[in-house]
């Protein structure tokens, strides 16, 4: 029987612990995490708890991690985007193969200078492209490639990232400044652009894209908006981005969970919304209902540290950035975009990203001369409808969503990580190389490039810069 894969992590953040983490608890045999590197000493000791990491391998960086030698198969790095870099170059030259969250790097130049790395090293480098492994894209793919909707003649696909994501990550949070972090096109729809390429099997060869800052901005602030949501704001019950409302009472994760297509779930939701009190005492009965009563997962739980309590979180939002009026922020990442793009073969296609949306998810329709396919990816429904020209039939095909089956990205990051392991075993190639998976963030840079200089970008020569 094969052995599992020893894994050492570099970040032990959301996406390290929380999304990929549990993976090694359930599959045992597949993945053991060995190693970690996480500079916050609450969620290093955490994660090293959970998978029982004996003390002289958990690490206050990657630095020291690899300094220590080479300890383990393979580094899965989930450090934040402006580490990626520094800490890929580094573990592959140290020998480690690598799984790499997205984006790759935050320039295009770094992005170049890892892929290259890992083709001198001859390491195995996979990024975290994890829709690509999900049953519901695989189930587009396979539409496309079997011919049901004819010749394809327009994508239309749209990124549509709720309202407190936005605020959470992209205008209090991480991703909020271009200064500190990758252009939003880049940190959210590498994923997106990445799909494209993979099921039309071409190259973009023209792109262009138009985008702005239009919402979040200073002179948007409500009359008497405060500083902080703390500070007694006057708007706090008609603001949307109110900040205990989203991390204190969790009412936008409970929102979603009362439009899951599961009947119990979306029970769960809509009670803890109308009847609080019921709900928080039937959840000592009711496991899944005390989770979403007593809710501790993102964002909630990337605002601090090993505390969970109401107290911590409280003090969280009158100290840190995530209480802050999301109109008196300091970012300048756009909050909508639209990507227009040509193929060789004459098919086009849009990618609209938002950050105003009432439900986190994706919504495609593609057009061909068959059939029509529509689709929706989210946190609480996940389908695809086959419009058929001819007959005028419909065939519809359903998946359990993330909060029906509590699997991130509706399953992709389990599949991601199993698709790892079969990739170091040998066993079978990646879904997906590192350079293909590059092709998603030249068209972002690009795409950037195109709304900052208001023209479009000949993808041929872009790619030859």
């Amino acid at each position: 029987m094969p052995q599992p894969i020893l894994i050492l992590l570099f970040g032990a953040g959301n996406r390290g612990a929380d999304s990929y983490g549990p993976y090694s608890l359930t599959h045992p045999d597949q993945i053991k995490f060995v190693a970690v590197a996480e500079p916050e000493t609450t969620r290093r000791e955490k994660f090293a708890r959970a998978h029982g990491i004996p003390v002289k391998y958990q690490f206050k960086s990657w630095q020291d991690a690899l300094n220590a030698g080479k300890i383990a198969d393979a580094v899965l790095n989930a450090t934040q985007d402006e580490m990626h870099h520094d800490s890929a170059i580094a573990a592959m030259r140290t020998g480690y193969d690598m799984l790499l969250d997205k984006p790759i790097a935050t320039s295009l130049n770094e992005t170049l200078h890892i892929i290259q790395t890992a083709e001198e090293t001859g390491r195995l480098l996979m990024i975290c492209h994890v829709l690509r492994y999900t049953d519901f894209f695989q189930k587009v793919n396979q539409i496309i490639k079997s011919g049901q909707l004819g010749q394809i003649i327009n994508i239309s696909n749209s990124e549509n990232v709720s309202y407190f994501h936005m605020a959470h990550s992209y205008v209090r949070g991480n991703w909020r400044n271009l200064a500190n972090s990758a252009p939003m096109i880049l940190a959210k729809c590498c994923h997106d652009l990445d799909l494209l390429y993979w099921f039309l099997d071409e190259k973009c060869t023209h792109l262009s894209s138009m985008a702005n800052l239009r919402h979040f901005r200073t002179e948007n602030a409500p009359e008497g908006a405060t500083e902080r949501c703390t500070d007694g704001c006057p708007t706090a019950e008609t603001c949307p981005f109110y900040a205990p409302r989203i991390y204190l009472e969790s009412i936008p994760i409970k929102q979603a969970v009362s439009r899951a297509s599961n009947p119990f779930i979306r029970g769960f939701g809509k009670l803890t919304l109308d009847q609080p009190g019921i709900a928080k005492a039937l959840g000592k009965l009711i496991p899944p209902l005390q989770t979403l009563t007593e809710y501790s997962g993102w964002p909630r739980n990337t605002i601090i540290g090993a505390s969970q309590s109401d107290e911590a979180v409280m003090q969280a939002l009158k100290t840190g950035p995530y209480g802050r009026c999301v109109y008196r922020c300091d970012n300048n990442v756009v909050d909508h975009q639209i990507v227009s793009m040509v193929f060789p073969s004459g098919i086009t296609a849009t990618l609209t990203m938002h950050g105003h949306s009432h439900q986190e998810g994706r919504t495609l329709r593609i057009d061909g001369s068959r059939a029509t396919l529509l689709g929706k990816f989210s946190y609480s429904q996940a389908w695809i409808e086959v419009h058929e020209h001819i007959t005028n039939q419909i065939k519809r095909y359903t998946f359990p969503s993330e909060v029906d089956q509590t699997a991130g990205h509706g399953g992709g990051d389990a599949g991601l990580l199993e698709h790892f392991v079969e990739a170091m075993r040998g066993q079978k190639p990646p879904l997906t190389s590192a350079r293909d998976s590059m092709e998603s963030h030249l068209m972002a840079f690009a795409a950037e490039t195109s709304r900052l200089g208001n023209k479009t970008v000949d993808m041929n020569t872009f790619r030859n810069l």
